[in-house]
This record gives C-alpha cells, sequence and structure tokens, in this order.
C-alpha cells in the first residue's frame, strides 16, 4: 500500500481508534503524522502497536515498516528469484521444506484426476489455497463428504491451486480456537550461519473463522523467546486488547505452547535451507506430534507481532545487521 493508502485507512479508524483509546481525534491525528514522518510507520503499525501512548524516543526504539524494508533487503541481497520463490509459491514452500511438514498435499496442475479423487478420499476436512495467495486471503475450507469430486475436479482442476488437509493441532492449541489453525509466529534474522529469534506471538483466529490472520481479526499474544509462553494480553490489528480470547474465554497469559524447544530448533534449521534468505516470519503449526511449518513470510515479515509486548527491535535489528 501507498503513504496516502494508510492515511485513508487511518482517517476510516479514526473514530473507533478514538474510542477505544481514550485520546482525542486531534492527538491521534498528529501523533500518526510524526509516527510517519519521523519514524515511518504506517497506520496498522501505529493502531496495533499503540504507538500514540508513547513518547518521541520511545517510538524510535520500534521497528517499523520503512527501517523493516532497508534491513529486509539487506538481509536478503543477493536472493534469486529461485530463492524468493522458495517462499511465494506454497507448492515450492512445501517441496523446499518437506522435512517440516507433516500435513497431506497436493498441487493441483500437478496431479491426475484419479490423485485428486484419492487425496478427497483421504481427507475429510481440507484446505484449497491460491498457490500465490497471501494475507489469509483466497483459502477455501471444505469437508469431503460435501464434495462431489467430480463437481470439484471441474471447478478446480488444473487451476493453480493446493489442497492440504486441515491440520490437526495439539488438543491445548486447539482449546484457544476450534475453528483455527493457531498458528505461533517466529521472526528470524539470518547472517551466514548464525540465525538470531527476534520475537514471536501466537495467533488465534476470531469466532467462526478458519484462518489466524491479523488481516482477517486474528488476535495475536506475545511470546517468550526462552519458555515459550505467553507474557501478555493480545491485540487485533486495530490496537483492540484481550487477555482472554474473545470467542472462548480462554486466559491467555501464562499459556505454554507445547513443544517449544523443537519449535525453535525447527526454525533455526529452516532458516538456513534457501541460500541469500535472511529475513523470515515463520508461521508454525502444533501437532500432537510436534511442531510443523505452515509458511515463511518474506515480503514483508510483519514486526508487529514481535513487538507485541512493547519490546522494540530496532536495535536488535541494526546491532546484528550492522556488527
Amino acid at each position: 500500500m501507498t503513504p496516502l493508502q494508510y492515511f485513508k485507512r487511518f482517517l476510516r479508524s479514526l473514530p473507533e481508534l478514538a474510542e477505544q483509546s481514550g485520546f482525542s481525534r486531534l492527538h491521534l491525528l498528529f501523533s500518526y503524522a510524526v509516527c510517519f514522518i519521523f519514524h515511518g510507520a504506517n497506520s496498522e503499525e501505529f493502531s496495533a502497536l499503540h504507538l500514540y501512548e508513547y513518547s518521541y524516543t520511545r517510538c524510535a526504539q520500534f521497528l517499523l515498516i520503512r527501517e523493516t524494508q532497508k534491513r529486509s533487503d539487506q538481509l536478503n541481497a543477493g536472493a534469486t528469484k529461485d530463492d524468493t520463490d522458495r517462499f511465494d509459491d506454497k507448492r515450492r514452500f512445501n517441496e523446499t521444506f518437506r522435512e517440516h511438514i507433516r500435513r497431506d498435499w497436493l498441487y493441483l496442475p500437478d496431479s491426475t484426476p484419479d490423485q485428486v479423487r484419492a487425496f478427497l478420499a483421504r481427507n475429510s476436512h481440507f484446505l484449497v489455497k491460491d498457490n500465490l495467495g497471501t494475507q489469509g486471503k483466497s483459502i477455501f475450507q471444505y469437508d469431503a463428504g460435501d464434495v462431489d469430486p467430480d463437481t470439484f475436479l471441474r471447478e478446480y482442476g488444473g487451476k493453480p491451486f493446493l489442497l492440504e488437509a486441515f491440520i490437526a493441532q495439539h488438543p491445548s492449541v486447539t482449546a484457544l480456537n476450534p475453528s483455527t489453525v493457531n498458528t505461533v509466529r517466529i521472526q528470524t534474522f539470518r547472517r551466514g550461519d548464525r540465525v538470531l529469534l527476534a520475537g514471536g506471538c501466537i495467533r488465534c483466529g476470531g469466532a467462526g473463522a478458519f484462518v489466524d490472520n491479523f488481516h482477517q481479526g486474528g488476535v495475536a499474544y506475545p511470546l517468550d523467546m526462552d519458555t515459550g509462553r505467553v507474557t501478555g494480553q493480545g491485540r487485533q490489528l486495530t490496537g483492540r486488547c484481550y487477555l482472554r480470547h474473545p470467542s472462548t474465554g480462554q486466559y491467555m497469559p501464562g499459556f505454554q505452547v507445547p513443544f517449544w524447544e523443537d519449535v525453535t530448533a525447527m526454525v533455526k534449521k529452516a532458516a538456513v535451507t534457501v541460500p541469500h534468505i535472511g529475513y523470515v516470519g515463520w508461521d508454525v503449526a502444533i501437532t500432537p506430534e510436534g511442531p510443523e511449518l505452515v509458511e515463511g513470510n518474506i515480503n514483508y515479515p510483519d514486526p508487529i507481532v514481535v513487538q507485541l509486548d512493547g519490546r522494540g527491535v530496532r536495535r536488535l535489528l541494526a546491532d546484528f545487521v550492522d556488527g
């Protein structure tokens, strides 16, 4: 999005933001202008990170979109189209990171009608994903019992979509919001073989949703990177805060992500898999058997989700890149 588009979005959200924050519209408008001009914030970061609560000096500690793009370019310098396609293309991602993926999947253009029918027979619940889709968009949920294979093949056969079995989650993670796969997001910085875990969160979808994405109404809760425990209240992209998940009432602070040591070990290994890719936001599902990768985000590895605890990581990234 362009700065003008973000500004228009901010103006549309201003009445709600003023109501939930308790700050006047004038204060919010002035504060956003300062954050945009001097710190490079967009409207989503301004709202979700509550930048309107902080001083000029404190805001400068946050990693925001302008600095994110600069550092991403540095850490991903030298990346070829083949490197980036391994993340942007869902089929290629699954192939590249197959050792970290447990779920059944099928890419329609490479599949015969018999293979599609066999997939539908194996998986009672599955997703259809646009192979190049982003932000949780163009994802459709199906129950195989409600699907006629011939009709399904006429609608999707040969088109650039991925079929993926719905991930069976660890029971404690399912309980947070049963209708979605509630993923852990971890941000990694990499130089050579050195990997830094910058921060992370666990994202829970909203009531009735089947994706947990921030842009689809999900709530993200900050995680302690040493222990995998939720450290405080969660937030939606609008900045609205929740100690309890809004759809299930689950009290989140103190929640322990299962298999945490396995999660961090897997992400560190994945982070050094593709040459010249040094800045990734990893989405990880937690199954009863352990973690598995869902996707890796390189075009804009959202800095909001690693700073929900109010700990700005701008200096951390600068020291890692420049040090």
